[in-house]
């Protein structure tokens, strides 16, 4: 995984005028949409195309959340930022915070989904076997892997056992993982944890069923 961004400053070199990003809302239902980045004031806002429904301009409320994610050079860039406020003249834009923070990291081979899963991590062999070494939250999900944030540092390339906590009290138990990489920023790990071949086919269908579930919740406009 690349270094951290721990500030905004470096966010003007990656996301260049004309780049496509994705919006997702962070309250009430999720919605996801495609936009184009316009332009920016460093430190200050960032201004977008709003994305069209039906030829009508997408209508943003003002203070409302919003995670902004875009792909360049072969790294994914995340972070969260609220509407300031938006126009139709001379062009239909979106005026949002100026990121506090970025995260950034390689591409997987897999589509990521952003997630906010409780888990637990264990340790699945020697002297780590059966002890709980941190919880924390997955914050993407593939069909390969996750990104997990945690308080302390996971260790590299030791098999571990997933947990994921569900809604309606459902789990996800036995789930075997390596960390393959990771970063730290402001006291917390991210981890870039690669799900093992030797999983059994059960757990795969698992982790497809809550894929296939995020992909089909409706769009709100």
């Amino acid at each position: 995984m690349a270094k951290p961004n721990s500030t905004s400053r470096g966010l003007p070199n990656s996301l260049i005028p004309g780049l496509k990003v994705r919006l997702m809302a962070m309250e009430t239902t999720k919605s996801r949409w495609d936009t184009i980045f316009i332009g920016s004031k460093p430190l200050r806002y960032l201004v977008l195309e709003r994305p069209m429904v039906n030829g009508i301009p997408l209508r943003f409320d003002d203070t409302s959340k919003w995670s902004v994610n875009f792909i360049n050079n072969g790294q994914i860039f995340n972070f969260n930022c609220e509407v300031l406020g938006s126009c139709a003249r001379p062009a239909s834009l979106v005026f949002m915070s100026y990121p506090k923070s970025v995260d950034q990291a390689n591409l997987r081979n897999n589509k990521r989904y952003p997630v906010n899963i409780p888990m637990t991590l264990e340790g699945a062999v020697g002297e780590l076997k059966g002890q709980i070494l941190a919880k924390g939250l997955i914050l993407d999900l593939s069909l390969g892997g996750c990104l997990a944030a945690t308080t302390v540092e996971l260790p590299p390339e030791t098999p571990l056992l997933l947990k994921m906590y569900l809604d309606d009290k459902k789990t996800i138990s036995g789930l075997q993982v390596e960390r393959k990489s990771g970063r730290q920023a402001s006291g917390t790990y991210y981890s870039g944890l690669s799900f093992l071949p030797t999983n059994n086919q059960e757990v795969y269908t698992q982790i497809s069923d809550i894929i296939n579930g995020i992909e089909n919740i409706p769009l709100r406009i």
